[in-house]
């Protein structure tokens, strides 16, 4: 059978949340640790793809050539119609994988709260998951649309979820537990990068821990929507 593959990007970015869905549904899974050097597959030996975060951005081609590899798999996965879903990073990617374009935003955003669905969201089983459920957006960078998308929420003024056939984009984490964002947050640019965005960061740790049951139950909401159109 083929496996669903991971795709990640840094050491502490894993699949957390996203494993366990899928060892809870039974359905076979790989990571592909790119930032160990690990090559990817040939997209027709995949079931479905799921692109993670980073902090580096989709455009820091020259620092990080792998980056270039990993949009062309996304496009060939997507253009064989395969689920591929990108994550926060991994969003960035494939909007500009698919024609769209990343780049730094004026100001970052770090909170936990809701998107905000659009109209053209109805009927879109992910955002159902996510519809009305906080959620981790943190992030530094946004995206504009690749030609075709349909954008299917927002928030803060910023790109929050895309469709483009079987590719789904988005920037928030429902894959994080308390114990990642801790880590994230405990120290260095992404501790930073949260102060500068207006967010006290062991404040929203608290939340975010203290939130965990709440975190969890949204985490198995959206995955479990992504893993229905796999299997």
């Amino acid at each position: 059978m083929r496996p669903v593959v991971i795709l990640q990007n840094e050491p502490d970015a894993p699949a957390a949340y996203l494993g366990d869905a899928l060892d809870r549904r039974g359905v076979e899974w790989t990571v592909i640790r790119l930032d160990m050097g690990e090559a990817l597959p040939d997209p027709e030996d995949v079931l479905g793809v799921a692109a993670l975060g980073g902090a580096m951005g989709a455009y820091d081609e020259d620092e990080y050539p792998v980056l270039v590899e990993e949009k062309l798999f996304l496009t060939a996965c997507t253009a064989l119609e395969i689920p591929v879903l990108g994550i926060c990073l991994g969003c960035q990617l494939l909007a500009d994988a698919l024609g769209g374009r990343a780049y730094r935003a004026d100001a970052a955003e770090v909170l936990f709260a809701p998107v905000e669905p659009t109209p053209d969201a109805d009927g879109e089983p992910i955002i159902a998951a996510l519809a009305g459920r906080r959620v981790i957006r943190f992030h530094q960078d946004t995206f504009d649309l690749p030609s075709g998308a349909t954008l299917l929420a927002t928030g803060g003024g910023f790109n929050h979820v895309f469709r483009v056939g079987t590719a789904v984009g988005i920037p928030p984490h429902p894959e994080v537990t308390p114990l990642i964002l801790g880590s994230w947050l405990a120290e260095g640019d992404a501790r930073r990068m949260a102060i500068e965005s207006g967010t006290d960061p062991d404040a929203l740790v608290e939340a975010f821990a203290a939130a965990e049951a709440e975190v969890e139950e949204t985490a198995a909401a959206v995955f479990d929507a992504w893993i229905d159109e796999i299997i």
